[in-house]
């Protein structure tokens, strides 16, 4: 059998690559990671976040949470603040979307103006219910911190009035009181035993009290008479020189001052 002149060589292997799955698996975790760190990144900036957030008929004050969307009631760090926070009867045109602040302090900046506004709303009703939210209101705008100047002044002015309307309630309370007790004291003198002799005089104090309060309103007033006794006499002139009598002892009248413009007699 012939020999062929060439030997069959055999095929050369290929060269493999080391490492390859190992770099492919580091890159997949860098990206993870990467991926996972801007996920935490925005999150931890939705969770900055506060919100005020129309909820039926409510206005709902509320915070994010760590996530990258999404919220929840705000609970201030001291539980006993959550009453300044909690919701509010939803203002006319405030509209239906939800209002984003990015700090504590704009919420509060943004949050007093519709506090403001509606005190201004509720203060001056004539019903009960609406002016009683409205001072809660009030107590709300005086717990929150790093208001505006002016945002400061205006809920100054509605105190101030709220003061005044107080007063005056106290002022009508006194009437009222007043004359539940004539009326009471009225009934005592009439259908009482006869125990208490003085009830005349204790309606007449109430009358005249009375009488000066609704004469005040009527707008007539009237001056108070100094007591007798501290009513100044004048003093007595003599009625031939008319002036001041002149004292009888001569030393007193030595003393006396000389009348201005006439000089003293001289040669004597």
């Amino acid at each position: 059998m012939a020999e062929t002149s060439s030997e069959v060589l055999p095929a050369p292997e290929k060269h493999k690559r080391k490492g390859g799955g190992f770099r492919f698996l580091f890159m997949l975790l860098v990206i993870l990671a990467l991926v996972g760190f801007v996920i935490y990144h925005f999150s931890v900036i939705n969770s900055m976040k506060f919100f005020l957030v129309p909820e039926a008929d409510k206005l709902v004050v509320k915070k994010g949470i760590l996530f990258l969307s999404g919220n929840e009631p705000y609970v201030p760090a001291d539980p006993d603040d959550k009453w300044i926070y909690s919701p509010i009867d939803l203002p006319d045109g405030f509209g239906a979307e939800q209002r984003v602040f990015s700090s504590l302090a704009e919420l509060n900046h943004s949050f007093a103006a519709v506090l403001i506004a509606e005190s201004k709303k509720l203060i001056f009703s004539s019903k009960e219910d609406e002016y009683r939210k409205g001072l809660g209101y009030l107590k709300r705008l005086g717990e929150l911190e790093g208001l505006k100047p002016e945002q400061v002044k205006l809920i100054m002015a509605l105190n101030a009035d709220v003061d005044y309307i107080e007063a005056k309630r106290s002022y009508q309370g006194v009437e009222m009181t007043l004359e539940k007790a004539l009326k009471k004291f009225k009934q005592a003198e009439t259908y009482g035993t006869g125990r208490f002799a003085d009830a005349p005089k204790w309606i007449a104090k109430v009358e005249k009290l009375l009488e000066i309060i609704r004469a005040t309103k009527a707008g007539v007033i009237t001056k108070p008479v100094a007591p007798k006794s501290q009513i100044q006499p004048l003093q007595e002139l003599d009625p031939e020189q008319k002036t001041p009598a002149q004292p009888d002892d001569p030393q007193k009248a030595e003393s006396l001052p000389e009348p201005a413009g006439v000089p003293a007699p001289q040669g004597i």
